[in-house]
């Protein structure tokens, strides 16, 4: 399978290709006062607002730095009743795809109940590198009041 190669402040992870709708440069997003420190803000994608998740700082305490390499990555999210919506994810260093077969991931042998995003993980050159899991990157209420009208 194809994973999107990305950086999380030092870290490296693995996104699955097949969730990928369109990879965008970083854009001017509209902040969303008082959300989750993680909740970059909002862009229209093609006549849709999306809202943008900062990776960066969803996993440490600085935001995605403003590099050539940042990139908004848009993913199909599942939501209730077998509907999906596009979701944005914010971080840096998006520039390879590497070819991983599934069994190659190794199981990370401990579960974070604040991080059910991160799954297993493959060692690439001298790196270990995560697999995001992104239908857990969102909290269930936080997920429902995003998408909250398109419900």
């Amino acid at each position: 399978m194809l994973y999107l190669l990305l950086r999380m402040g030092t870290e490296r992870y693995a996104l699955d290709a097949r969730r990928i709708v369109e990879v965008v440069p970083m854009v001017n997003l509209k902040p969303l006062p008082h959300a989750e420190p993680y909740i970059a803000g909002l862009f229209d994608y093609r006549g849709t607002l999306v809202p943008v998740i900062d990776l960066c700082r969803l996993t440490t305490t600085q935001h995605c730095g403003e590099f050539l390499t940042t990139r908004i990555v848009l993913v199909e999210y599942p939501a209730a009743e077998d509907r999906s919506h596009i979701l944005g994810l914010l971080a840096e260093q998006v520039t390879e795809t590497i070819k991983i077969k599934e069994g190659e991931f190794l199981p990370a042998g401990i579960h974070v109940d604040d991080a059910p995003y991160l799954g297993d993980l493959i060692k690439v050159g001298e790196a270990m590198v995560q697999r995001l899991e992104v239908e857990h990157i969102l909290p269930s209420e936080l997920r429902d009041n995003l998408f909250r009208e398109c419900a």
